[in-house]
């Protein structure tokens, strides 16, 4: 979570965020945990090589031509079809997020939740894995048409070699953008679009912003849907307009907006957006 406007929010977020920093480093086993890439690098390729001794990471060759954002295809086809984030990502199983960048390194997340980076990367019998600093590898694989597949389970290198040619994939994922651009989903709901609402402004959606009467206010969609409501697409605000959400439902030709707040929140009053009168509705 990136734009907060309560002060008193922001306090108990980034206290949150120290505190799991601080447990993460804790119950860490190996210091690497809590190193750099560099060092994490060299601490995966170290086990790895007790298994394969000549093996070397090769993650910049191997996977930086496809470097990207990638989701899964079934998500974004729905995405476009209900303009509602909380809507196509709330499913029974994870929504899978995965970035490769430029230097070819893999993080891979669930649900913008929970999530792993994958510093080694090579070929081993001209099938493609990506190990981490646990010792534990995914199977990679990319179709003709560059869509992504992983293992659905993580391996230790050990078992590596005796593992059937098939074992269970998850995919396909396709790639939405440049890698870590969360700005995709915000741009593929709103669509660079203008409405005007009941009581006459003027409502006009850019990259990562929206623009009211010709202010311009950035925004962030709450991506991480585990705490904020799931009925739609829950903006925060970087400045003194919102509380502490703005969710956006589709509604005919655009938008009922709702002003709410984080689920977890002490003052947290349900919203239903088919009973509950809406803050703002903008049609085109």
């Amino acid at each position: 979570m990136k734009l907060f406007r309560d002060l008193k929010l922001l306090e108990i977020v980034m206290l949150a965020k120290l505190n799991s920093a601080f447990l993460l480093c804790l119950f860490s086993i190996s210091t690497s945990l809590c190193a750099d890439n560099d060092t994490r690098l060299d601490y995966t390729l170290d086990m790895l090589k007790k298994e394969f001794p000549t093996i070397q990471c090769n993650q910049q060759t191997l996977l930086s031509p496809y470097e990207g954002h990638y989701v899964e295809k079934d998500f974004w086809i729905k995405l476009e079809k209900t303009k509602n984030y909380a809507l196509s990502a709330n499913k029974e199983s994870d929504l899978l997020i995965v970035n490769i960048g430029k230097d070819g390194l893999i993080s891979v997340s669930e649900n913008y939740h929970e999530g792993q980076n994958y510093d080694c990367s090579f070929e081993q019998k001209s099938v493609l894995w990506s190990c981490e600093y646990t010792y534990k590898c995914i199977k990679l694989q990319v179709d003709s048409q560059k869509q992504l597949f992983i293992s659905e389970f993580m391996y230790e290198p050990k078992k590596i070699a005796s593992l059937p040619n098939e074992i269970p994939m998850v995919g396909s994922l396709i790639r939405v953008g440049t890698s870590y651009d969360e700005s995709v989903y915000f741009e593929k709901i709103f669509q660079h679009k203008c409405y005007t609402s009941e009581v006459g402004e003027k409502w006009c959606f850019g990259k990562d912003e929206i623009s009211i009467d010709n202010k311009v206010h950035k925004v962030y969609l709450e991506l991480d849907i585990i705490f904020t409501p799931k009925y739609g697409n829950a903006l925060a605000f970087d400045d003194q307009l919102s509380g502490d959400l703005f969710v956006f439902v589709p509604y005919k030709n655009g938008w009922k907006i709702f002003q709410d707040s984080w689920i977890d929140s002490e003052n947290h009053v349900e919203v239903n957006p088919l009973t509950d009168k809406p803050w703002r509705i903008l049609q085109e």
